[in-house]
């Protein structure tokens, strides 16, 4: 008669599945244990309200008793998820089912979801390994001699045993759990979750919140005529540094100014009151802490942009476009409008998804979240570093 193996689930609702296998042989069951698929699909989030199907079988499904996913938690710009108020990915989680479990993930939201996110998937399985009983002779401290039996994998014994002979061979069971893991990257651009004013608002909040974390390794650059607020303000708080979160003994938690900060413009005068120097100094007793270096560098007519700023953070790094489109491309009681090609207007639109009109013209905003590492990447292929020095700096 086949033995049937059925393992109970973590719960009464968890899917099991029946393995049988035949002795001696046992010919329903892998060599060895069988490996975990893990399916992500899509494997990279960058549109917002995207749903992610997570998927997981073996190798050998019938030999699976079941298959289980779960979101491990991810790693955000300024905190690790779950934390209290965080809606996890999956829900239940973990998801259990026999021999395959596909779940779907909640709709993901940026910014607040942009991170790097961690899947595990585990099964129970059952495979068969080819077992080798040896008689052997070994010899304990004293120099005394005994027979002993052997079991190996097939390979016959090696020290201390000697004078082997081959006893027989069979196929063992055995059982146990299996895994695989995959990481989720997700960032979704702001402006696809954000209105335009939206956008600056919560980026201002990031900035703060994410310099409390990087404090004297936050770097910015820019090119720009002008930072609107809220964003501004955020960035003269990053380039003094500040103190936070004190208690009543005025004890205080401390986030230095960021290490660089350097702004290219053609309008200085718009500009010069986010230059800091010195160093951050407070307290009863005063103690001075990190430098400021925050810096403005005329360049001449070469701005063509309000604001293009690059921001190095904790884990994750930001680049913000803000683009100034003329009347003539989009408004028809424009007197130029009619003269604009429609080629060459749809081309100057293109992209321009979150906006607000103003008298000076219609507004475009993008803001992108990445993995840390691509601005000093763009310092370098932008010539930041050149250009600044060419131009007049302030001070």
């Amino acid at each position: 008669m086949l033995p049937v193996i059925l393992l109970l689930g973590l719960s009464a609702l968890a899917q099991t599945c029946q393995v049988r296998y035949t002795p001696p042989d046992y010919p329903e069951l892998p060599v060895g244990p069988p490996q975990v698929r893990l399916t992500l699909s899509p494997s990279v989030v960058t549109a917002n309200g995207a749903v992610v199907q997570v998927s997981a079988t073996t190798t050998a499904p019938g030999a699976t008793a079941w298959v289980r996913v779960r979101w491990q938690g991810g790693q955000l710009a300024t905190r690790d998820a779950p934390y209290p108020g965080y809606a996890p990915l999956l829900s239940p989680n973990p998801v259990q089912g026999c021999p395959t479990v596909t779940a779907s993930t909640r709709a993901i939201a940026g910014p607040g979801d942009n991170g790097m996110h961690a899947f595990l998937a585990e099964a129970y399985a059952y495979w068969k390994e080819w077992r080798t009983d040896w008689s052997c002779r070994y010899r304990d401290s004293e120099g005394n001699e005994y027979t002993t039996t052997v079991t190996t994998g097939g390979e016959a014994p090696g020290s201390p045993y000697y004078a082997c002979a081959y006893l027989r061979g069979y196929w063992q069971v055995n059982s146990g759990v299996v895994s695989a893991t995959e990481r989720l990257p997700v960032y979704v651009s702001w402006e696809r979750a954000l209105d335009y004013d939206g956008v600056y608002q919560e980026f201002a909040t990031r900035l703060l919140e994410d310099h409390k974390r990087a404090g004297g390794s936050m770097l910015a650059y820019a090119f720009a005529k002008e930072v609107p607020e809220p964003v501004r303000g955020a960035m003269k708080q990053v380039a003094q540094g500040y103190f936070y979160d004190c208690n009543w003994l005025g004890i205080c938690q401390r986030a230095d100014p960021a290490g660089e900060i350097k702004y290219l413009t053609d309008v200085p005068s718009a500009l010069t009151d986010l230059v800091a120097t010195g160093r951050l100094c407070g307290g009863f007793i005063t103690f001075c802490f990190g430098e400021r270096n925050a810096r403005v560098s005329d360049i001449g007519p070469k701005v063509e942009i309000k604001t293009f700023l690059m921001v190095k953070g904790w884990r994750h790094d930001y680049l913000l476009m803000d683009r100034l489109i003329p009347r003539k491309y989009y408004d028809p009681a424009d007197p130029y409008y009619p003269g604009v090609p429609e080629d060459e207007r749809q081309q100057v639109l293109q992209g321009c998804q979150v906006y607000k009109d103003t008298e000076e013209g219609r507004r475009c905003v993008a803001l992108v979240e990445t993995p840390t590492g691509i601005v000093p990447t763009l310092k370098t292929l932008l010539m930041i570093d050149p250009l600044f020095r060419r131009g007049r700096q302030y001070p």
